[in-house]
């Protein structure tokens, strides 16, 4: 906390390379599984705005996307290491993260879409530190919680990474890192529903910056991996981790520009 102050972060530079890279949308992390929130919510101080940085990134991002004519989907961690009630008080944990989506859609309108991480139904836990961090203590009322989207929000879809068939109120079915079908992975689904399905990629080596594991996918097989998915009828979601500093990585920012020539080469914008 007293250590993060991505000074570089621009929201209009990174909605101007969103652009050139030719894609459509953006799906920000607003909670990762640390509970680490990039808005200034009113529910927690471990936010953004209590780090050195103190600025809303949710919000400056919201605003350039909009005025780009970019659609904003948020990413959202059901899952939360640090908040006590997640272990303690289920309740209260399920109001707290409610309370906390009806910040975000209410804030940054229009919202284009929710997707949810961090419930995984098939997942086995094991160990004293997974089984205390990781599974659920009861119901996260997703019901209640698309309701709540669908109502604030009607023009969002949802959809949950659990990686099962989607369940009422979601509005398509995601894949990490396969294709629709496939589980080269071993955590994910063979089962397609009925609702429309899209493909979550990465790249780089990881989800996130790691300077010691730099190894980023060519331009051609990224291009490649979206008109299969496209071949497919399937949306492409594609990973990149921002550095520390608030700026995307040099190598990132020229790969990005290389697809988005391509697909314009490729008459697919």
């Amino acid at each position: 906390m007293d250590r993060f102050n991505p000074t570089r972060f621009n929201a209009d530079e990174w909605a101007d390379l969103i652009l050139e890279a030719g894609a459509r949308f953006l799906l920000i992390t607003t909670k990762h599984h640390d509970g680490f929130c990039l808005w200034d919510t009113n529910l927690t101080d471990f936010k953004v705005t209590r780090t050195p940085f103190k600025r809303d990134v949710i919000g400056e991002l919201a605003e350039a996307l909009h005025n780009h004519g970019l659609k904003l989907h948020f990413y959202y961690s059901l899952l939360d290491w640090t908040h006590p009630a997640y272990r303690r008080d289920w309740p209260t944990y399920v109001t707290y993260y409610q309370r906390q989506l009806h910040e975000l859609l209410t804030r940054y309108s229009p919202v284009d879409g929710v997707l949810f991480d961090g419930y995984w139904p098939r997942t086995l836990f094991e160990g004293d530190v997974e089984l205390e961090y990781f599974p659920p203590r009861g119901p996260f009322d997703l019901s209640g919680t698309y309701n709540l989207i669908h109502e604030l929000q009607p023009d969002a879809v949802v959809v949950n990474n659990h990686h099962i068939k989607p369940l009422h109120g979601e509005d398509y079915q995601i894949w990490e890192l396969d294709f629709p079908g496939c589980n080269t992975t071993g955590f994910n689904t063979t089962q397609i529903g009925e609702k429309p399905t899209a493909v979550w990629w990465n790249l780089n080596s990881g989800w996130s910056y790691q300077p010691e594991n730099h190894r980023l996918k060519p331009p051609g097989e990224i291009v490649r991996t979206l008109r299969r998915c496209h071949a497919g009828k399937s949306t492409f979601i594609l990973n990149i981790g921002p550095r520390p500093w608030g700026d995307v990585h040099p190598d990132e920012q020229s790969t990005l520009r290389k697809i988005g020539q391509s697909l314009r080469e490729l008459h697919l914008l």
